[in-house]
């Protein structure tokens, strides 16, 4: 067991309990956050809140609420880590588990297709990196890597 505030990015975790202020316990739970919840650690800069994922909400959490979230590893979800679109190899397969934006960048990208368990196929990059070629819903598309790390994949 260990605490969310040491967790590492984008790896599944389940929720175990609230070791801090009761009133602060109260207001997880009524957000859904309950014992064997799935948990998704999605940001962790300095001097900002950690931006969690968990039935399919985002939300922000203060460092110091983090300290007294007590997780586990969720190790048979971590044997298919998520990543973002841009860290998949070319000729890989992956299904579009999440999105790390909101607003008018996300409904763009979800009105090229990209929506939640679609699958995609990374064709390629070009010579610099930049942008990545993939293959969704029969048809080529060409993302920015800016884009492509916007979207949370799992391999399959």
């Amino acid at each position: 067991m260990k605490k969310l505030k040491n967790c590492q990015m984008n790896k599944v975790y389940q929720f175990v309990a609230f070791n801090g202020q009761e009133s602060h316990a109260k207001h997880l739970k009524n957000l859904g956050l309950l014992p064997g919840t799935e948990i998704v650690l999605l940001s962790n800069k300095k001097n900002q809140p950690f931006i969690v994922l968990f039935k399919g909400t985002k939300i922000g959490i203060d460092d110091t609420i983090a300290e007294f979230i007590q997780v586990s590893e969720d190790i048979e979800k971590n044997s298919t880590n998520l990543k973002t679109l841009g860290e998949i190899g070319i000729g890989k397969h992956a299904q579009v588990v999440d999105f790390t934006v909101k607003g008018a960048l996300k409904r763009r990208l979800m009105d090229m297709g990209l929506t939640k368990g679609v699958l995609i196929q990374v064709k390629q990059y070009a010579p610099l990196g930049d942008p990545i070629e993939i293959t969704v819903r029969g048809y080529e598309l060409s993302l920015r890597k800016q884009e492509a790390s916007l979207i949370l994949v799992k391999e399959v």
